[in-house]
């Protein structure tokens, strides 16, 4: 993906900020009200010196502590309330993008999360994007406050001696080469500063989650050591980082005082030889010094803006993905009604080569219980994740009642089919809500029967509150066969004519299995049911079974029919059951 100019990314900030423009443009005039009031030190110092030190003025004496007073009151107020907005802003704008963020990452093609790791695109969802709103508010906010009050001060230096004025900026322009620069070096830092920053969530996160086999493999010392290096490829990162970062605020310092002294010194010979009063010349070194400030902050807002954008950069390569619907069907079937159809199929994966499937040519009848053998690599799981529209068909078509299936909408697609598979993923919730995804709409009546049919009820009363219980992430509260049945009761709870069963039974202890199964029977009744399997006992009653090799299917037929003519089929057989194992 080509990167993206600094301003181009900017511009594309600034468009979140426009349903904010009414809060924005009282921002600003507070910024201009606060901006002005910074700069009343200017005159208020010229008055104290001229007027009531050397005039012995009392009246003035006696106003200028009181209006300094209510002028602060106000300044601090008005700054205030904008701080308070623009966080606002920002803290809004971070739940939003990442509910959009969330939301699109739902609609992207399956073949996406190919590319980023769980980690990756938590990173991007978490810390991406509260560096690039909270920043580019910020970046509002500073820039607002600190120019305005520079523009002031300006206007005060000028009004008072334009020479000095003219002295005192001519460097700053060329301090734009040194700080571009580092803002160069910041935008690159930044970038890669979030992509190891990505790295460590996704280790903590892969570590996390597979506690059980780092622990049985004593693997520890290997998961430390990974966060060892991700954590010190970061930490020399930000090293770098702040490095350039702090060094900007003494260089502009070290300019700004070169160049005060030099304005001391001019400005000095002339209050001694008489040509300008003292309180003209000490007003305007104060406002000089003053104006060291905003310049200063508003060179390190510029080079800090860079982490934004690198942030932004990474958030903005999400929001951009096509969505899936953008290629997506836009026919919607109400229940499927007679055959499914594979036509000539090819399939390659966009990030591998070689075809994964070769010519398919397959006819499924409504209510078929249709069984897929082979050894692993064989193009079983493609097979089905081709149906569901996971991946788009190579060459070749797929066809539902006639229709091919780029052409149906993928949500109207797939809720004619149940897919319960062997890794079952249940979520950290309760049992109830685990069997009610199946059908968000089902009544507890519903979602009951479910769990009764899938023998979830044979199990339910060893859970401390029963259908209440939240059953861990991933459901490791649960044994892998009681997530099975959860599973199943899910899937018979949606009620798909489509059934894919992918390896449903294959790590299941004996009675485990044998609920499991029964489970199935029901699951499978009047359903047109894709068996994936490695063991034939469970897939020899299927009306059809399909015998795949590198991608190909070499074998087809009931289980005698295979066992008598089908080479590959009777391997399988002799593999699995000459040693006398089921």
């Amino acid at each position: 993906m080509a990167t993206k100019s600094g301003f181009q990314i900017f511009k594309r900030l600034i468009t979140y900020l426009v349903p904010y423009r009414k809060l924005i443009i009282l921002t600003i005039f507070t910024s201009v009200l606060v901006g002005i009031l910074s700069t009343s030190p200017v005159p208020i110092i010229q008055k104290i010196f001229d007027d009531i030190f050397l005039q012995k003025d009392m009246f003035m004496l006696k106003v200028v502590p009181l209006l300094m007073i209510v002028l602060y009151l106000v300044k601090d107020s008005l700054r205030y309330i904008q701080s308070v907005i623009i966080q606002r802003i920002g803290w809004e704008l971070v739940a939003k993008l990442r509910e959009d963020m969330f939301q699109h990452l739902h609609r992207v093609p399956y073949t996406f999360f190919e590319g980023d790791t769980t980690g990756q695109l938590m990173s991007r969802l978490i810390n991406d994007v509260n560096i690039m709103l909270l920043s580019i508010t910020k970046l509002v906010k500073d820039i607002l406050q600190n120019g305005v009050m520079l523009i002031g001060l300006l206007g005060w230096v000028f009004y008072m001696k334009w020479e000095w004025a003219i002295v005192s900026i001519v460097v700053f322009p060329l301090a734009l080469g040194p700080i571009a620069f580092i803002a160069k070096k910041l935008r690159r830092l930044g970038r890669r500063g979030q992509e190891v920053l990505a790295d460590i969530n996704s280790a903590m996160l892969e570590s996390f989650s597979g506690i059980k086999i780092v622990r049985a493999f004593t693997l520890e010392k290997q998961e430390e050591d990974k966060l060892h290096q991700h954590n010190q490829e970061f930490l020399g990162i930000m090293r770098k980082d702040v490095k350039y970062t702090e060094i900007t605020s003494p260089f502009m310092e070290m300019i700004g005082i070169s160049l005060g002294a030099l304005v001391l010194w001019l400005g000095g010979m002339q209050v001694i030889e008489g040509e300008v009063s003292q309180g003209v010349f000490i007003s305007f070194i104060v406002a000089f010094f003053m104006m060291n400030d905003p310049i200063r902050l508003l060179f390190k807002t510029y080079t800090e803006s860079q982490k934004a954008l690198s942030a932004a950069e990474r958030v903005f390569e999400v929001l951009d993905e096509r969505p899936e619907a953008a290629d997506d069907g836009d026919m919607v079937i109400e229940k499927f009604q007679s055959t499914i159809e594979y036509r000539s199929v090819f399939f390659e994966y966009p990030t591998r080569d070689g075809m994964v499937l070769k010519d398919i040519n397959l006819t499924i009848k409504k209510s078929d219980v249709t069984a897929i053998v082979g050894m692993s690599g064989a193009g079983k799981t493609t097979l089905m994740d081709l149906l569901f529209k996971f991946f788009r068909v190579t060459k070749g078509a797929i066809f539902i009642d006639g229709v091919d299936i780029n052409q149906i909408k993928s949500n109207s697609l797939r809720r004619q089919m149940a897919l319960v598979t062997q890794e079952t993923f249940l979520f950290n919730d309760t049992v109830w809500a685990n069997i009610g995804m199946g059908n968000p709409e089902a009544s507890q009546e519903e979602i009951l029967e479910a769990a009764k049919a899938a023998h979830v009820d044979t199990f339910i009363n060893t859970l401390d509150d029963g259908y209440d219980t939240v059953i861990g992430e991933r459901g490791l509260k649960l044994s892998g066969g009681q997530r099975q049945r959860l599973a199943i009761a899910r899937a018979i709870l949606r009620n798909a004519p489509i059934l894919v069963l992918d390896e449903a039974t294959s790590s299941l202890d004996s009675e485990s299995e044998r609920l499991v199964q029964d489970a199935l029977e029901h699951l499978m009744e009047h359903r047109t049911t894709f068996i994936i399997a490695h063991r034939l006992s469970t897939v020899k009653n299927a009306d059809r079974i399909l015998v795949m090799e590198h991608g190909e299917i070499v074998g087809e037929g009931n289980h005698e029919k295979l066992l008598a003519e089908c080479a590959q089929y009777q391997k399988y057989y002799e593999m699995q059951f000459a040693s006398g194992s089921r």
